[in-house]
């Protein structure tokens, strides 16, 4: 694509304006970064450019023409195609009919030639790199990450001159998210424009030539990184309005050394996804799960929370053994957890926030049959307000806030208790930095309080900057520690990448 133009772009939800007259405009091909707060109006505009949403006002001009997009089909005639965040794969259908589904070739009158649709599903995993992706394969039984990239290539299929990503990374390991990069770079040449949305601004700062920022709907500013450096200092203040401290989520917590334990693995096995496990979280210690993509670290996390069953070895908490057959029964013993997929597994999607931040007191075995919910909704606009979950009023449905604000709904389930475990499970992917500061000055808080915390996180940042102790998982097994001063991001890639190749 040569050039593509949005001007004075303005739409409006009933009486919430989520687009305030936003311009944008590049010189193709290029890779153009969308930042912002959750909410800030990034994915209200992709879904405009790409036909999902009408606008109020403005209009999209591509290679100098002005084009009107009122559909998604209007926007694929004229090779606009979206990824979004929410996959849309059929999990019944494998691999190969889920990225020709839409698209079919058809040689013989209305029926699809299925040998033709294979050998091109074939092509596009060769070309992200995932030649090892058995394109029979049912898309249930697959990864998150593998998910993510069968959507991608879905894409790619439909030949795009412009490609929105509306977080594609979000789900993906480093190993991933470079086979993404290569290819991103690949259709550059190619003469492919690129739209990328992304929470992470290393990856913004690493991939794109033109940034532009989003806040409260409406343009906060641009950064040209082909005249200027390549610095997330840039970017911070204008999705911020302010230059991010650097204390605010990250550093040494100088955390005394404590003598006692909260939880402990002895030889902890949950299929052959964790194997043999042995380890120890203090009280008060924030202890990292690190490595290569799909090396157990989830199940590890899910075994800790009764989701999955541990079929070997012993569970201690406090110092005895614990049998966590369910999820309502680490509840009860004070196990909490944040998962990786908010929208499936921390939330009720149709009910609103006061509605799910009362739920876990079903299971309490003291909470009793009738609930003072009076005193509730108190405590749940409380909890909201703390935690800045915008808007505030606990009668707002869940699915209406953005990621960011969904998160903090799940962290307030679980702060009207005191969580003697908290696991972690990537809670900050897909959020904005905001957001994402915000959640992890308030785990550091809890930590300091004497919760021990387990946190899986894809991002080695996360690890880095807000763990005591990190583990490197790989084939179900704990193959390294990196403890205090040590970790680095440089410590964790290199063990992640070395480690099991050693132990193997």
């Amino acid at each position: 694509m040569k050039s593509f133009q949005a001007t004075g772009v303005k739409k409006r939800y009933g009486g919430a304006i989520a687009l305030h007259g936003v311009d944008l405009a590049f010189e193709g091909p290029m890779v153009c970064g969308l930042v912002g707060a959750n909410g800030s109006g990034k994915s209200t505009f992709a879904r405009i450019c790409s036909g999902e949403t009408s606008s109020d006002e403005g209009s999209l001009s591509i290679d100098g023409k002005h084009t009107v997009i009122r559909s998604p089909g209007d926007a694929k005639r004229h090779g606009i195609v979206h990824v979004h965040q929410h996959l849309s794969l059929i999990p019944e259908l494998s691999v190969w009919e889920n990225i020709s589904l839409g698209n079919e070739t058809h040689s013989f009158g209305p029926f699809p030639n299925n040998r033709i649709a294979k050998d091109k599903a074939r092509l596009l995993l060769d070309e992200l790199d995932l030649a090892d992706l058995a394109i029979e394969e049912k898309v249930y039984s697959l990864t998150s990450e593998k998910k993510q990239m069968v959507e991608i290539a879905k894409a790619l299929l439909q030949a795009p001159r412009l490609l929105i990503l509306d977080e594609p990374t979000a789900s993906l390991g480093y190993a991933h998210v470079e086979k993404l990069f290569k290819k991103v770079m690949d259709l550059k040449k190619e003469g492919v424009s690129v739209i990328f949305i992304s929470h992470r601004l290393w990856e913004i700062v690493r991939l794109c030539d033109l940034v532009y920022a989003f806040s409260n709907g409406k343009g906060a500013g641009v950064v040209d990184f082909q005249t200027q450096a390549r610095d997330e200092n840039l970017i911070v203040p204008l999705v911020t309005g302010h230059a991010r401290e650097e204390n605010a989520a990250s550093g040494s917590r100088n955390r005394p050394a404590s003598e006692e334990t909260t939880l402990e693995l002895q030889a902890a096995s949950h299929d052959l996804d964790v194997c043999g496990v042995s380890l120890k979280v203090e009280k008060g210690e924030i202890l990292g799960i690190g490595g290569l993509a799909d090396q157990g670290q989830e199940e590890l996390v899910l075994m800790m929370s009764g989701m999955l069953p541990r079929t070997q070895g012993r569970i201690l908490l406090e110092g005895k053994e614990v049998r966590l057959r369910h999820p309502r029964e680490a509840v009860r013993k004070g196990i909490f957890l944040v998962p990786g997929d908010r929208q499936k597994d921390g939330l009720f999607m149709n009910l609103d926030i006061f509605e799910n931040v009362i739920y876990p007191r079903f299971p309490m075995a003291a909470a009793g049959f009738f609930l003072d919910v009076k005193s509730l909704f108190r405590m749940t606009e409380g909890l909201t307000k703390k935690l800045g979950v915008n808007p505030p009023n606990p009668r707002n449905v869940v699915s209406n806030l953005s990621g960011g604000n969904q998160q903090k709904v799940v962290f307030a389930k679980w702060l009207q208790f005191t969580p003697k475990l908290l696991l972690l499970n990537d809670p900050a992917k897909g959020i904005d930095i905001q957001a994402k500061d915000a959640l992890y000055l308030l785990v550091r808080e809890l930590a300091d309080a004497g919760t021990s915390v387990v946190l899986y996180a894809s991002a080695v940042e996360e690890l880095r900057a807000n763990c005591d102790r990190v583990v490197i998982m790989f084939e179900g097994r704990i193959v390294d520690e990196i403890k205090g001063e040590q970790i680095t991001d440089e410590s964790i890639l290199t063990s992640s990448l070395t480690k099991g190749v050693c132990n193997d």
